[in-house]
């Protein structure tokens, strides 16, 4: 079964016109069975207030979950006198065209600096339920300011990601009708895909700690164990590839798919939408060929 997994940093839906359009985001992805998105916002004044988790789900016809580390009041007055208890929140999304049968937000780890900005950070987990299997999708949307911000995130990650099957999901063990509404326990499955836009290049030390250190002579030193860069197991070099191009970070690859090696050994493609104008950013697409008995353990 062919499965098609797409990363997209929006840019809070401003296109490189500078003009605000979900329409267009959407359409940069459709087609996509997965979505990882960085850069949604609600209730911000700069595109009309517009919940961006809910309309892009919406103009795919898609389940999703959204997380935000970055939550701040955005409350007005109704007209009855009451607050309307809004929230102007920043962060990432997973959109699925299957269900997402569990969801978690975590918080990466943050230092305050006095002078340059910067938000707090987090990676949002969906458990979605495929017609080959259950496999973990994660968002995340990593520090622009430096290594020295993002590697304490990077390490936070990789926790995150290698103890979710035995930290577990939504709840554990067993318990009356109820609480579990007739659900069963939500698992956490041993394939994943982590992705977003991570800030980082092929030759920083974040990549590294995701994907091995690199040796002068032996090259990238791969663990049994560590996540794959799925662009390099599609076949592109570490140096390929442009996914922005900005005056800030120069024309780089820094939007990445890291996947388990389960899920490495079903990788058929991956593809840069170059073309792509709803952001700074471009959409990045992965094929995968999984067998109908599922994904793959090791």
């Amino acid at each position: 079964m062919k499965v098609t997994i797409a990363t997209y940093n929006i840019q809070f839906g401003r296109g490189l016109d500078m003009k605000f359009d979900l329409d267009r985001t959407a359409g940069d992805v459709r087609g996509a069975d997965i979505v990882s998105f960085q850069e949604v916002a609600q209730n911000w004044e700069r595109n009309g207030g517009e919940d961006q988790a809910a309309g892009l789900a919406n103009r795919l016809g898609y389940h999703y979950v959204f997380g935000s580390g970055f939550n701040v009041a955005a409350t007005t007055r109704t007209s009855a006198g009451k607050p309307d208890n809004r929230r102007r929140t920043f962060g990432n999304m997973v959109a699925s065209r299957w269900p997402i049968e569990s969801s978690r937000t975590f918080l990466l780890p943050k230092y305050a600096l006095s002078k340059i900005y910067d938000l707090q950070r987090c990676v949002v987990e969906a458990v979605v339920v495929t017609p080959v299997g259950k496999v973990r999708v994660y968002s995340l949307h990593l520090s622009h300011i430096s290594s020295g911000q993002r590697v304490p995130q990077v390490q936070a990650l990789l926790q995150i990601v290698n103890e979710a099957p035995t930290n577990g999901s939504a709840w554990d063990g067993t318990h009356t009708l109820d609480w579990t509404e007739g659900m069963e326990v939500p698992s956490l499955p041993e394939a994943a895909l982590v992705m977003g836009d991570m800030n980082f290049t092929h030759e920083s030390p974040e990549y590294a700690l995701i994907c091995g250190e690199k040796d002068a002579r032996n090259g990238r030193v791969i663990r049994n164990t560590s996540l794959r860069d799925a662009w390099v197991v599609a076949g592109y070099k570490e140096d390929d590839g442009i996914t922005i191009r900005s005056e800030y970070s120069g024309d780089v690859r820094i939007d990445h798919m890291f996947v388990t090696p389960s899920v490495a050994r079903h990788v058929a493609s991956m593809r840069i939408d170059g073309d792509a104008k709803a952001s700074d950013h471009f959409p990045v697409f992965l094929e995968l060929e999984v067998p109908e008995a599922g994904w793959s353990w090791l």
